[in-house]
This record gives structure tokens, C-alpha cells and sequence, in this order.
């Protein structure tokens, strides 16, 4: 039952992703209409797909019980130079699928990072909510090249969550 109620999440995330006017501009430009061109002195929307490959994940407590090559594929569209949203699955450091959904906000740019937050939701880590779905709030900083990138976040240490560092490497498409 919580599987299915993180998946309709997950599903709402996409659906939210996919019905915003970045994609109805994306649309646009795939098949041009007699539309107005915006002025020369506003900059192009950013819209772009990325493939999140998955990652690696270093935990404080170094400890040989971890898995720390994490294993999974999603999806990340960026909309603008501030927001985006992801959602995948991924194979995480105590051996079990986690799937995940969720949008980053990075107001502050730093040299080639931008820097943030992402809000959302995931499952399958039994120390939290039995393995059920949790909500959760990350500090995320992000390199994207013409080609490649990644996101680097803080898993911050609570109660019985161990903290980390995670990287997850991704591959621009579109």
C-alpha cells in the first residue's frame, strides 16, 4: 500500500513536470507555430533532460556493511536555472531498491555550482518508516556541463540515520 501511494506521488511529481508551460514552450520549438518571437533582450528559458545514472555515496561512519556504489537510473528535467525535478530508483547503501521523486531549488550560483535544496520523497530504508515512504529535505549542489554533470547532496545524521555524501552522475539528453 505504500509502495502504490509513493508511486502515485511519484506519477503526480511527473505529471506536474509535464504540464508546466516550459514543456508547452518546449513543444513549441519542436514544431514551430506562427508564434512571436520573444524579445532579443530576455534570455531563452533553460529546458533540459538529463539521465541520472546513479552514484556513489560516502557515509561518516565508514563502515564495510554499506554499499556505497549506488546502482539506478532516472529522469531530471530542468526548467529554468533555478528549478527541476527528478525521479528514478536506485539500488542504495543497506542492499535495497530505493524510488524517488522530487523537485530541486538552486537559487545561488557559485563559480560552475548551483546550489540549493531538494524537497521530495522516496522509500526503501528500513531505519526510516520501516522501509515505507518518507519526505526529505537535502542541501544539493550541482555541475552541469554542454554534456555532463552531476549532483552532489548531504545526507545529514538523525537519530538512527547514518549520514553521507552522495554524488550522482548524469548525462544531458536533450
Amino acid at each position: 500500500m505504500r509502495t502504490s501511494c509513493f508511486n502515485a506521488f511519484a506519477c503526480g511529481v511527473l505529471a506536474a513536470v509535464l504540464s508546466t508551460p516550459a514543456l508547452a514552450a518546449l513543444a513549441a520549438d519542436v514544431a514551430p507555430s506562427a508564434a512571436v518571437a520573444a524579445p532579443a533582450a530576455e534570455p531563452a528559458p533553460q529546458r533540459e533532460l538529463w539521465v541520472n545514472l546513479g552514484g556513489f555515496s560516502h557515509h561518516f561512519a565508514h563502515n564495510s556493511r554499506y554499499n556505497e556504489t549506488n546502482r539506478g537510473l532516472g529522469l531530471e528535467y530542468r526548467w529554468s536555472p533555478e528549478w527541476s525535478a527528478m525521479a528514478g530508483s536506485y539500488y542504495n547503501s543497506v542492499r535495497r531498491h530505493t524510488t524517488y521523486a522530487g523537485f530541486t531549488y538552486q537559487p545561488v550560483t557559485l563559480g560552475p555550482l548551483n546550489i540549493g535544496a531538494s524537497l521530495g520523497a522516496m522509500d526503501g530504508y528500513p531505519a526510516v518508516s520501516r522501509g515505507g515512504t518518507f519526505f526529505v529535505a537535502l542541501p544539493m549542489a550541482t555541475y552541469e556541463g554542454s554534456r555532463f554533470g552531476f549532483n552532489l547532496g548531504l545526507i545529514p545524521t538523525m537519530h538512527n540515520v547514518q549520514g553521507a555524501i552522495i554524488l550522482q552522475l548524469k548525462v544531458r539528453v536533450y
